[in-house]
């Protein structure tokens, strides 16, 4: 061979190697999910982070009005306490007194009228009059009106049979009279014998009863009001 003939340098093949393009592609993609991955889970912690930060303010908030609603119904709370003692202090002096107003005024009634009696509702009061034994009032209550019904019982402690008529008489805690009720004589009552009759009381001033009498009437005597 001659010496001035150089040698032709071997050209490599300009092809790309395409046994690596898809190894770069995975490793491109892995990189692309890790971020994306990585950018979620971060996403997701600062959401609780932020849902964790709201959470405690406004738990905060609420322990914060609590203590001061709390601390505003203890304040309410001790003056009711004070004023209830106050009351019960002032009931405790005004109570007596009413009690004392209360006898002056039975004692003065009873001074003006001094045959009325203490009108007690469900008790058996007893008269010991002529012909009369004793007396039972009870409290009826329908659609909220009071009325008060009388139980009277009849005696007959003489020897000879009688017809007693009797009138009964109620009043208020002034010794006004404010109903009455007949007692008719409705059959003879023989010696030793007893009856009862019951009514109501014919109130002509809406107004609590707080004493009664009771009279016998002849049969001559017209009713009407107490003499």
């Amino acid at each position: 061979m001659d010496e001035k003939t150089i040698d032709k340098p071997i050209v490599e093949d300009a092809r790309p190697d395409t046994s690596r393009a898809p190894a770069a592609r995975h490793f491109a993609r892995s990189r692309s999910y890790r971020s994306s991955s990585d950018l979620h889970k971060v996403s997701r912690r600062l959401a609780l982070t932020v849902a964790l930060s709201v959470s405690l303010l406004a738990l905060l908030f609420v322990i914060i009005f609590s203590v001061i609603r709390i601390s505003g119904l203890e304040e309410e709370n001790n003056a009711l306490q004070a004023d209830l003692t106050k009351t019960r202090q002032e009931l405790s002096q005004t109570g007596p007194e009413l009690e004392r107003t209360k006898k002056i005024l039975s004692e003065m009634t009873k001074g003006r009228l001094p045959h009325l009696l203490d009108l007690v509702s469900d008790k058996v009061l007893p008269i010991n009059g002529p012909y009369l034994k004793n007396i039972v009032f009870t409290v009826l209550n329908q659609n909220g009106t009071k009325s008060y019904e009388y139980k009277l019982v009849m005696e007959n402690s003489t020897a000879k049979t009688v017809r007693p008529a009797a009138r009964i008489f109620v009043f208020d805690r002034y010794g006004v009279q404010i109903g009455s009720a007949e007692v008719a004589g409705r059959a003879d009552l023989s010696s030793g014998e007893s009856r009862s009759q019951s009514a109501v009381i014919d109130r002509f001033i809406d107004e609590e009863p707080r004493y009664f009498y009771v009279s016998i009437l002849p049969a001559d005597k017209p009713t009407g009001l107490i003499q």
